[in-house]
Formats: structure tokens, C-alpha cells, sequence
């Protein structure tokens, strides 16, 4: 998984020096004005917006091939340091012409500068800023043009085509009458199997099992213990019922709260100590069959599950706890027989990416599409979480060259992980204005919840700040 997270965070750089460039849009303005100041010259500003206007419009392409191209990836390396530099000698002048506000104007210092930092610039400028200070930020300026403009140069070499947004709208299909499949696909074997032994006579004359699910990412470890959980036949054999993500960095005390919280029984008073929340979940549990899963857990440190296990053991005789984990050092660790869970058959692999990708509408009738589709299930190697990314991508494509073009992609031979791949071509098929949302959401800890109000109107800055962007470079 280290791997997946590195080549992941480097191709998601790209996002980043868009944004870069955006902010280097609107420092230009404001050095052109400090270098017209002191000296009227502004050929190497000229040359620095021309130079990001070039490096932009390819930019998307880049970000696509590094993963497959070292020597492009190399080239978005030297590509993002040569730009921050330039945006540190931009909060360079920046900053001065801060400290120059506050040092000529003891009124007002909380004045919001964003609004007037045109007018004061040009005024303390010309009176305060020595030669000094300037031809060194000049000097420095013009080193870096020199690299992005090396950088440019190379632009045809790596064979990087530009990026233009051909205003294509996402197709929306009907409503269909019909009733919505399950998406647990050829997983029924190991669903009957949990259930037969959450509720066998065995299992139900200890007082305590744990049962973990071990998989790698993406094979539907959560999926089948939701399966479980919501079944039927385990609601009626379990007085009390939780659900909680441990996920990464292990944290007891959240743990704990939203396990209260489950259950019903989290106090203002209680919330902000552990030792009463644990308290508290023993006097919930004490006697009661209760079916808790612990989805997502990495930690296999003994001592800290023996900590938690120990709220659970005053359970009553049949409580099960259910773990979806990795790793399956956490199932030894947890001393659970482990249930150890397979990739689909190529059959339930179609059934499932069919399920996603054909929404409302017959494959039958696009003959082209099922074709291409069925190759691209074979390349998916049976992971759920691949086939079902790739058919939400494909549902709103309905040309079979979009599907052709995935299928040809250079990604599917980057890996032995398997999974990769397809979260790769899904993240390499969002327009450029929205892979800044993807890494914006990928700042945030794992299985975090985030309202979605805050994810609208921090989305809908960035998509505004690229159009923005996009004037200010007259792409």
C-alpha cells in the first residue's frame, strides 16, 4: 500500500501546480508593477507569462503520461520546483510591500491589503524599495525563467499534446422501472458462511468470537459484513447492534465515543473522558448478545486491542465482533478464525461492472460497448472496488472510443497491484479543473465525514479559481 500511496501522490501533483499557476497569474500583475517602478522594463515578466502560458496547456498530458514515463515524470519534477521558486520570490516582493504598508502607515495596520495592495504597492515602491532588494529578486527571476524555459523546450521531445476542454456534456439516461440488483456479487458462499457463524450452537456458547474478514483493498471486506449486518435473520439474533471505522492512526478514545454513539448512549458529560465512555459501553454491554463490527483496523499492537477487547468480554454468551482488516498479522493478533475472502469470477465481475456501467439501458443493444466492457472486466482481475470505479466513470461515456482509450491505456502494465490501475485511469479522466477538488479531499484523514455543503462550496471555489485562471493566461 506504500506504493500505491507514493505513485498516487505523484500523480496527483499536477493538480497542485495548477493551482501554482493560478497564484503566479495574479503575483505577475503585481511584480510588473514594482519592476515598471524602479526601471520600466518588463521583457522578463513578459517572458514568464508567456513561458507558464506554454507549460500549462500541457500540463494535463503530463500529469497523465508521468505514470508511465519516468523521463515525463522527471520533467514535472524539475517542473514544480522551478515554479514554486518563482511563487517564493512572489511572496518575496509580496511581503515587502507588507512590511512597507505597516512601516509608513501606523493607522489602520488591520486594513485588508487584498483589496488595496495595488494602490499601496505602487506608492511605497517607488519611495522605499532599494536597487538592492530589486535586482536580486530580478536576478533570481530570471534564473528561473531560463529553467521553464528549458523545460518548454522540451515539451515536443516527450511528446506532451495540449489539453482542450471540448465542452462535452455528461449524457443522464432515464429513470429505470426496474428493481435495483444487489451490488454484493458472487459473494454469497462467504456471506452464508459468516452468517453460519455468527449464529451457529457453537459459536453461541461462547461469550465472546471474533471473526475477522482478510483481504487486500478494494475486494468488498466491508461490503460482505454489510451484507451480514443488515441481514434479516442476524437483526433478530442480536439485542444490540454497532457499527464502527477504526480505520488509521488507531485512536481509542474515538472509538470508544462513536461506539457510545451507536448504541445510543453517548452523554454531554461523557464526551470528553475516556475512562467514563468505557465505563459506560461495559454497563451497554453487560449481559446483552450484541454483534459489533470493527471495519477497516491496521493496528496489531496487543496491548491496545486487549485494552478494548476487555470492554467487550461483559458481553452476554453469543456476542461476536467482526473485523474487515488487510492484514492478517490483526487477525493472529486477534486470535480469530480468520474468513479469507477471493475475487470474483469473470462472470460475477461482468455482472457487477454491467450493473454500474449499463445503468437503465440493455447492453444488447450496444454491441460495441459489452465488447470493449468485457475486456475491460478481464483487466480488472476480479477486485470489486475496480470494476465498480470503472463503471461509474463508463456509465456517463457513451462513445466506444472513450472505452477503447481506457482500454489502451499505458497504466494497466504500471503495477503488480491490481487495484491501482483502474483508481489511476479513473483519476486521469477527470477534467483539470477537478483533480485540485480530488486532492483537496485526499488532505483530510481516512473515512473522515465530511458535510457535503463544505465539499460543494470548497469545490466550486477551485473550479471557479481554474476558469479564472484560465482568463487570466487567455487559454
Amino acid at each position: 500500500m506504500t506504493e500505491i500511496a507514493l505513485e498516487v501522490g505523484s500523480a496527483v501533483g499536477g493538480a497542485f501546480l495548477n493551482v501554482l499557476f493560478e497564484r503566479l497569474a495574479s503575483r505577475v500583475e503585481l511584480l510588473k508593477m514594482f519592476q515598471k517602478n524602479k526601471h520600466g522594463d518588463d521583457g522578463p515578466l513578459e517572458k514568464l507569462g508567456n513561458t507558464l502560458v506554454g507549460l500549462q496547456i500541457v500540463l494535463s498530458d503530463a500529469e497523465n503520461k508521468q505514470v508511465s514515463d519516468q523521463h515525463v515524470r522527471q520533467w514535472l519534477n524539475k517542473l514544480q520546483s522551478a515554479v514554486y521558486s518563482a511563487e517564493n520570490l512572489m511572496e518575496e516582493v509580496h511581503y515587502e510591500a507588507l512590511k512597507l504598508k505597516v512601516e509608513g502607515q501606523h493607522q489602520n495596520i488591520a486594513e485588508t491589503c487584498n483589496q488595496k495592495v495595488f494602490r499601496f504597492f505602487s506608492e511605497c515602491c517607488g519611495r522605499r524599495l532599494s536597487d538592492d532588494f530589486f535586482l536580486n529578486i530580478k536576478e533570481k527571476l530570471e534564473d528561473t525563467i531560463k529553467i521553464l524555459e528549458e523545460l518548454e523546450k522540451q515539451i515536443g521531445r516527450l511528446g506532451l499534446q495540449r489539453y482542450f476542454d471540448s465542452g462535452k456534456k455528461l449524457e443522464t439516461r432515464p429513470p429505470s422501472t426496474s428493481v435495483v440488483e444487489s451490488d454484493v456479487f458472487g459473494k454469497q458462499n462467504e456471506i452464508e458462511e459468516l452468517i453460519d457463524r455468527l449464529m451457529s450452537k457453537e459459536a453461541s456458547e461462547k461469550n465472546l468470537t471474533v471473526l475477522p474478514i482478510v483481504g487486500m483493498g478494494g475486494m468488498g471486506k466491508t461490503t460482505l459484513a454489510k451484507a451480514v449486518y443488515n441481514d434479516e435473520k442476524v437483526k433478530g439474533h442480536f439485542g444490540l447492534k454497532a457499527w464502527i471505522c477504526v480505520s488509521e492512526p488507531y485512536d481509542a478514545f474515538r472509538i470508544s465515543k462513536g461506539l457510545l454513539q451507536e448504541i445510543g448512549s453517548l452523554e454531554a458529560k461523557d464526551d470528553n473522558n475516556l475512562n467514563q465512555m468505557q465505563v459506560k459501553l461495559k454497563e451497554r454491554l453487560n449481559g446483552r448478545r450484541f454483534l459489533i463490527v470493527l471495519d477497516d483496523v491496521w493496528n496489531d499492537n496487543y496491548n491496545e486491542w486487549d485494552e478494548l477487547r476487555n470492554i467487550f468480554v461483559q458481553g452476554g454468551i453469543g456476542s461476536k465482533i467482526i473485523v474487515t482488516t488487510r492484514k492478517a498479522s490483526v487477525a493472529l493478533m486477534m486470535r480469530g478464525e480468520q474468513i479469507s475472502i477471493d475475487t470474483l469470477s469473470i462472470d460475477d465481475s461482468w455482472s457487477l461492472f454491467k450493473r454500474h456501467a449499463f445503468e437503465n439501458m440493455d447492453p444488447m443493444e450496444h454491441a460495441e460497448l459489452e465488447e470493449v466492457g468485457k475486456q475491460i472486466v478481464a483487466k480488472c482481475k476480479g477486485l470489486p472496488l475496480a470494476l465498480k470505479t470503472l463503471a461509474g466513470m463508463l456509465c456517463s461515456e457513451s462513445q466506444v472510443e472513450g472505452w477503447r482509450r481506457i482500454l489502451r491505456s499505458e497504466i494497466w502494465d504500471l503495477s503488480n497491484n491490481d487495484i491501482l490501475p483502474a483508481l489511476m485511469l479513473s483519476y486521469n479522466e477527470l477534467p483539470p479543473h477537478l483533480k485540485p477538488c480530488f486532492s483537496y479531499c485526499a488532505i483530510f484523514p481516512k473515512d473522515i465525514h465530511l458535510g457535503k455543503n463544505k465539499l460543494f462550496i470548497c469545490g466550486l471555489l477551485m473550479v471557479l479559481s481554474y476558469h479564472r485562471e484560465m482568463k487570466e493566461f487567455k487559454i
